[in-house]
C-alpha cells in the first residue's frame, strides 16, 4: 500500500501543556475501532448463532466484553463528536448530521498529541471541521455515506477513488499508519472507522454473494414486536421515517424482516473480515503487549422491533451497542454495568496517565477494566434532541433495570407531550408502558428528577471549553 502513497508526515511536539518531559517510548497506545449501524446483538459472542463473526468473537473472548454498553445519541456524527469529545451535543455541538463542533472544542486525538501521540484517523469521518484541525496528523477518510466501491477518500490531502471496499482501503491505510508509528517509536492513537454496517448510498447492504451465501434466511430472526401497532408509544410513531422506510422494505412481514436481516448479517460477516487483517498486522507488529484497544459501534440498529427500521429513536435495540476493551493487564471477563461512548474519551486519558479536563461528562471505565470497581452508574440520560426523519426531541433515562422516556412537543423543550415507561428486566421488548400503573409512581418521580437534573446541568449551562489537561509525570 505505501508504494501507492509515499506519505511523509510530521509532529511537533507540544512546547507547553505537560508537567514535565514524558519518556513517550514507555507509553500506552490506543486503538479505538468504530463500527457503523452494528447493533449490540450483531456478533457471536453476544449470543447470537446466527452471525458469522470470528475476528470479533475472538477479540471478545480475550476482553473485558462490556454487554450494557450503550451510546448517548443513536445518529453518525452526534455519536462521532461523543466518542472523541466525552461530551454530549447539546455541549459540544453535535445535534445533527450537518453539525460542525464548536470551535474551541477539544478532542482525545487533540489531547494526546499534546502528550506527544502519533494520531490518526482511518474510514469514515462525518463530522465537521477537517480531521486536522481537531488533532490527527494522519488523515484518511471519506465523508457521509455512500457506496462501498469506487468511493472518494481523502488520503493526506490527496482526493482517490480506489476500487476495491472503502472498508478494505482504510484497513490497509491503518496498517500503514501503525508500521510508519513503530518505526517512529513513539507511542500512536488510531481512530479506525469503519463504513460497514451501515447500508451504501443507494439504502442497501450490498454483501459479495460469496458472503451472502453463507446464510440462510430461514436461519434469520424475527423480532416478536414487529406487529406492534404502537398503542403504547407516541402518536407520531406512525408516521415517523423509521416506520415508512420499513414499509418500503417489505416490513413487518416476517419473511421479509428475515431477506434483510441476512443482507445485513453479511456485510458485518465483511467488515469482520477485514478487521481480522487489522488485528493480524497489530499482531505482526508486536503491539498487543502496550496497545488498549476499544472496539464499539456508533449506534444500533432496529430490524422489524415495533414495525421499525434504522435508528436516532430512544428504544433498546436502537442504544444499545457492542464494546468492548482488550490490552495489557486486563482479565477477559464480562461486566454487566452501563458504559457509554463518552466513557471513552476519559478512559485513554486516563491510561495515558493524562490529567481529566473539566466538562466531560463522560467517566473513566479504568477502575471497572481493572477490577477495582464494579460499575461506574446506575443511570444515564439519552438526549435524542438531533432531528431526523421525523423523530420528535426526547431525553430518556436508561438504567439496568428501567427505561423512561420523556418525549417533547418541539425543541424548545418546554412541554412534555409524552411519557413511557418499561421494565427492560421483565419487558425487554419494551411493549408494556408503566406510565400509568401507580405502583411506579416513586421510580417517575425519581426519573423525572434526572430529566430535570440533566436539562440544569448539562443543557442549560454555558459550556466553556474544557482546559487543556496537564500530562502526569
Amino acid at each position: 500500500m505505501k508504494s501507492r502513497w509515499a506519505v511523509l508526515w510530521f509532529i511537533l511536539l507540544p512546547a507547553c501543556g505537560v508537567d514535565a518531559p514524558v519518556d513517550t517510548a514507555t507509553r500506552s497506545n490506543f486503538i479505538v475501532i468504530y463500527s457503523d449501524d452494528q447493533r449490540q446483538d450483531a456478533f457471536g459472542a453476544e449470543g447470537n448463532p446466527a452471525i458469522i463473526t470470528p475476528t470479533l468473537d475472538q477479540m471478545a473472548q480475550k476482553a473485558v466484553h462490556f454487554t450494557n454498553a450503550n451510546v448517548v445519541f443513536s445518529l453518525c456524527s452526534p455519536s462521532r463528536a461523543a466518542i472523541l469529545t466525552g461530551r454530549y451535543g447539546s455541549a459540544n455541538g453535535v445535534l445533527h448530521l450537518d453539525s460542525k463542533l464548536n470551535p474551541e472544542e477539544r478532542t482525545i486525538a487533540a489531547y494526546l498529541k499534546e502528550a506527544g501521540y502519533q494520531t490518526a484517523i482511518s474510514g469514515k469521518w462525518h463530522i465537521q471541521p477537517h480531521p486536522k484541525e481537531v488533532g490527527f496528523d494522519f488523515h484518511v477518510f471519506f465523508e457521509g455515506n455512500g457506496a462501498y466501491y469506487n468511493r472518494v477518500i481523502q488520503d493526506m490531502g490527496n482526493e482517490v477513488r480506489p476500487e476495491e471496499h472503502c472498508d478494505e482501503y482504510c484497513v490497509d491505510r491503518s496498517i500503514d499508519f501503525l508500521e510508519d508509528a513503530v518505526s517512529n517509536n513513539r507511542p500512536f492513537f488510531l481512530f479506525h472507522n469503519t463504513q460497514l454496517p451501515h447500508m451504501n448510498g443507494e439504502l442497501k447492504w450490498d454483501a459479495r454473494q460469496q458472503t451472502l451465501a453463507k446464510y440462510n434466511v430461514a436461519d434469520m430472526p424475527v423480532a416478536k414486536t414487529r406487529l406492534d401497532d404502537l398503542s403504547s408509544k407516541p402518536e407520531y410513531l406512525k408516521t415517523v421515517r423509521n416506520r415508512v422506510q420499513a414499509a418500503k422494505y417489505g416490513y413487518p412481514d416476517a419473511e421479509a424482516i428475515q431477506r434483510h436481516t441476512k443482507e445485513y448479517y453479511a456485510v458485518i460477516t465483511e467488515m469482520d473480515d477485514a478487521l481480522g487483517r487489522l488485528f493480524k498486522a497489530i499482531d505482526r507488529l508486536g503491539l498487543r503487549e502496550n496497545t488498549y484497544i476499544i472496539f464499539m459501534s456508533d449506534n444500533g440498529w432496529m430490524l422489524g422491533e415495533h414495525g421499525f427500521t434504522s435508528k436516532v429513536l430512544p428504544y433498546r435495540p436502537s442504544t444499545r451497542v457492542p464494546m468492548f476493551i482488550l490490552g495489557p493487564g486486563l482479565t477477559p471477563r464480562t461486566e454487566e454495568g452501563i458504559a457509554l461512548n463518552i466513557d471513552v474519551a476519559p478512559t485513554l486519558l486516563d491510561l495515558a496517565g493524562i490529567r481529566q479536563p473539566g466538562g466531560i461528562h463522560g467517566k473513566s471505565l479504568v477502575p471497572v477494566i481493572t477490577g477495582k470497581a464494579a460499575e461506574l452508574r446506575d443511570a444515564f440520560v439519552y438526549e435524542g434532541l438531533g432531528s431526523y426523519g421525523g423523530a420528535k426531541p426526547n431525553l430518556t433515562v436508561i438504567s439496568n433495570k428501567y427505561r423512561y422516556i420523556e418525549t417533547f412537543e418541539n425543541e424548545s423543550l418546554s412541554r412534555v407531550t409524552f411519557r413511557e415507561l418499561y421494565d427492560q428486566s421483565s419487558d425487554p421488548e419494551e411493549m408494556e408502558n408503566l406510565v400509568h400503573d401507580r405502583a411506579y409512581d416513586a421510580k417517575l418521580r425519581e426519573f423525572n428528577g434526572l430529566v430535570k437534573e440533566h436539562m440544569t446541568e448539562i443543557l442549560n449551562k454555558k459550556h466553556p471549553t474544557p482546559p487543556t489537561p496537564l500530562a502526569r509525570p
